[in-house]
């Protein structure tokens, strides 16, 4: 039996310090999560919410809808901008036009109106006439053309001329100007060699000929060309540059046959040797451009005057340059 000195002293009652300690130290660390937490909370709640008087972006407000998400248009809205822009290009059209011819306007020679959505140009019928030496329009009638064709590069609506119930299309109006400008520009480089009856320019339609004149261009039955005759061709290589279209160069004889040559059996290897020969020299000159140049012998076919006089032979003995603007 073991004595009272062997048992164990008795414990005391309660909970060891440690136990103390850890126990404050296990709740001061729960507030602290706690309190992180609730901080945690708080910033969210901030940055979702705003107070009053802060701006729409901060309440979470679009203010800008990108292209691609923006509300469609109805049908019926398109329709109505696509009449009101057509409507706001043909008057600001119309005004450009009458700014363009306001001396023909006030002058009475034309009238601009608007008819479906198209400006029109009338021209009155008093400037229609025709040239003795062929259909060539009048300086002032071309003014006319030449202004409305200008006019149309810098309006974005449809615009015609009228004239004598005719209309013409600005294209036409265009190639019309360009055919009667150089014309123009080929009767006045000329002018002192049609005064000496040695070049005639003729017009007809979209077709301009520049017809010369047998004197002192070849030897008879002979192909080469005269000193004196370059001095002309020169001229007319001045008048031709920047020609544009075919370019023909006829070669005409008389009726009478080709005598007592080596080289051509007949008129119609003398009119095209000519015809050739006047060809090399205005494109040696670089008056024309081999592109556009044609050469053709007609002999005797194609007369403007009776070969039964001295003077009719004469006449149909001749070189013609034909510019074919269509």
């Amino acid at each position: 039996m073991a004595s009272k000195k062997d048992e164990c002293p008795k414990c005391k009652n309660g909970s060891p310090m440690w136990m103390a300690t850890f126990a404050d130290m296990a709740t001061l660390l729960m507030s602290f999560f706690v309190l992180l937490i609730a901080f945690a909370e708080m910033e969210k709640q901030d940055s979702v919410m705003a107070s009053e008087g802060q701006t729409g972006k901060n309440l979470g407000v679009q203010d800008e809808i990108p292209a691609e998400n923006a509300p469609p248009v109805n049908e019926g809205e398109q329709e109505d901008d696509g009449l009101k822009k057509a409507d706001a290009d043909t008057d600001a059209g119309f005004e450009i036009v009458k700014a363009a011819m306001e001396k023909e306007i006030t002058e009475g020679k034309v009238e601009v109106s608007i008819k479906d959505m198209q400006i029109v140009v009338e021209v009155a019928k008093s400037e229609t006439a025709e040239a003795t030496d062929g259909a060539r329009i009048l300086q002032e009638q071309l003014e006319i053309y030449a202004k409305v064709a200008d006019a149309q590069t810098k309006i974005e609506v449809g615009l015609k001329i009228s004239q004598e119930a005719d209309d013409v299309s600005a294209e036409q109006l265009a190639r019309e100007a360009a055919i009667a400008e150089q014309y123009r520009r080929i009767r006045e480089t000329l002018a002192d060699e049609i005064d000496k009856e040695l070049v005639e320019v003729i017009r007809e339609g979209e077709i301009i000929i520049v017809r010369l004149a047998e004197q002192g261009s070849f030897k008879s039955g002979a192909a080469e060309l005269q000193p004196g005759f370059n001095k002309l061709l020169d001229k007319v290589g001045v008048s031709l540059t920047g020609a544009d279209g075919l370019i023909t160069i006829e070669g005409h004889t008389d009726n009478v046959p080709v005598a007592f040559s080596e080289r051509f059996r007949s008129n119609w290897d003398l009119s095209a040797a000519r015809s050739a020969a006047v060809a090399d020299y205005l494109l040696d000159s670089a008056s024309l451009k081999g592109g556009n140049v044609m050469v053709t012998g007609l002999a005797d076919t194609k007369p403007i005057m009776s070969n039964d006089t001295s003077e009719g032979r004469a006449k149909n003995r001749r070189i013609e340059i034909v510019i074919d603007g269509s």
